[in-house]
């Protein structure tokens, strides 16, 4: 992010207004649409940025709109090292706007967070998809002794929101679908 600021003659670290957003928004979407589907557009944030409200919008809160509706296929988005003043500006927009977004953010320290509107049994399930890497329906339905039904749409809703990814195998059993937490490679 601190060269797309540079590229666009805007501050390194402060990621300030809609207009900025705007230019911005058009360098991440090419970015995001020349990705392979399956891959995810890692932002990363230079140390002690500041990104307002007016940026978030225009830029990830706009990009992650149109994530979820399908326009950019199977690929994502990621934040890395926003600093606690940028997330707060960011859920402050998907909150005020009542928007169902959410953002996978990482920290220095490769701890994940997720940045937006997700309800408690997601986020518990997008925890542990985080720890084992990969899970399908049954196999979450017997850890948490779900029914595969009640496993398989919460996986699905992840996958929609686009906060896990997902491939399919064909089994004895037919077709069955295995997610996967997102990898940072900054």
């Amino acid at each position: 992010m601190a060269t797309l600021g540079r590229d666009l003659g805007i501050s390194e670290r402060l990621f300030l207004t809609r207009q900025h957003g705007e230019q911005a928004y058009q360098v991440l979407k090419a970015r995001l649409q020349a990705l392979d589907e399956g891959q995810a557009l890692i932002l990363s944030f230079p140390p002690n940025q500041l990104m307002d409200a007016s940026f978030a919008d225009e830029t990830i809160v706009r990009l992650g709109e149109e994530i979820v509706s399908g326009n950019f296929g199977e690929r994502s988005i990621l934040l890395d090292n926003l600093t606690e003043d940028s997330i707060i500006n960011l859920n402050s927009i998907i909150k005020f706007r009542q928007l169902k977004l959410a953002f996978l953010a990482v920290e220095p320290n490769n701890v994940w967070q997720c940045i937006g509107q997700l309800e408690p049994s997601l986020r518990e399930t997008l925890e542990l998809l985080s720890h084992r890497n990969s899970l399908t329906a049954p196999e979450l339905g017997t850890i948490k002794q779900l029914e595969v039904n009640t496993a398989s749409n919460r996986l699905k809703r992840l996958y929609n929101l686009h906060l896990v990814r997902r491939e399919h195998e064909i089994t004895n059993q037919g077709l069955q679908y295995i997610y996967h937490f997102w990898q940072w490679k900054t």
